[in-house]
């Protein structure tokens, strides 16, 4: 594993994955090597890990993420290096990373400002330690926060608007209640909490999961008679495997259920 990033296997089986960025010198910034580290630790556990089926995404030391590493980005500029779109997006998805197909839960500490922000964004649950300090605040330094476009249609437009143009980081409780976190909790609780939360996910059937789960961000951009029919294959697929068959198999034999991811 790169040295940016941290990957450990917890839990029951070992079916959950710890994910740390691992730059707590620079409260975790987002400079090219990080940025490189993460998206080959996600690929790692979505593609190449089968044993791990959740993972839980977290930040050494006092902080989650303060976002991109605007010294590098100085140097960069002082160099003549003009920085590009392309370096935090695609034509047609806002995020830095590709969403793995796997669940990740946020464990938020300390600051997530800008692309930390963005990093917890791409996590499906998050937890946020109650010192926790959070916010988009990319226009402080005349940037851009690709990812606030898909985030109106997570909290609201007026919520996301308020982040982006105070670009001021907001207690976690206040984030709460935006929709954006699922839960705050003590400080010295957040990662084991995560952890429970990662576990509680992995008892279900993976496929189910990770269907509904695309199912899930796909509605952001489908009319509902889109997403239903996407919906209806997707159903009557899960309908036919022997997962599908041993859920209510061990149900009516009064045991824990034994996927097979098929």
């Amino acid at each position: 594993m790169p040295e940016t990033i941290l990957y450990e296997k917890t839990g029951t089986d070992n079916h959950v994955a710890v994910i740390t960025l691992n730059r707590p010198e620079a409260s975790n910034a987002i400079n090219r090597q990080l940025r490189r580290d993460l998206q080959e630790v996600i690929n790692h556990f979505d593609n190449e890990d089968d044993e791990a089926w959740v993972a839980v995404v977290t930040g050494a030391g006092r902080n989650f993420c303060a976002g991109r590493d605007l010294k590098e980005r100085a140097s960069d500029n002082a160099e003549g290096v003009q920085a590009r779109a392309e370096n935090s997006m695609s034509p047609n998805k806002p995020h830095m990373w590709e969403r793995p197909a796997k669940p990740l839960v946020a464990a938020v500490n300390g600051a997530a400002a800008a692309g930390g922000w963005s990093i917890a964004q791409m996590c499906d649950v998050r937890l946020a330690a109650d010192n926790a300090r959070l916010g988009i605040t990319e226009t402080k330094w005349s940037l851009m926060p690709p990812f606030a476009v898909e985030l109106t249609k997570m909290i609201g437009i007026s919520n996301v608007l308020e982040l982006v143009m105070t670009a001021d980081l907001l207690p976690a409780e206040r984030v709460k209640e935006m929709g954006f976190l699922n839960k705050v909790v003590p400080a010295d609780e957040l990662v084991p909490e995560a952890i429970k939360m990662a576990e509680s996910i992995a008892q279900n059937a993976p496929l189910a999961v990770r269907t509904i789960k695309d199912l899930a961000y796909s509605s952001l951009d489908m009319s509902i008679a889109e997403v239903s029919a996407k919906t209806y294959v997707a159903y009557d697929y899960i309908l036919t495997t022997e997962d599908s068959k041993e859920g209510p198999r061990a149900f009516a034999e009064k045991r824990r259920p034994n996927w097979q991811l098929k």
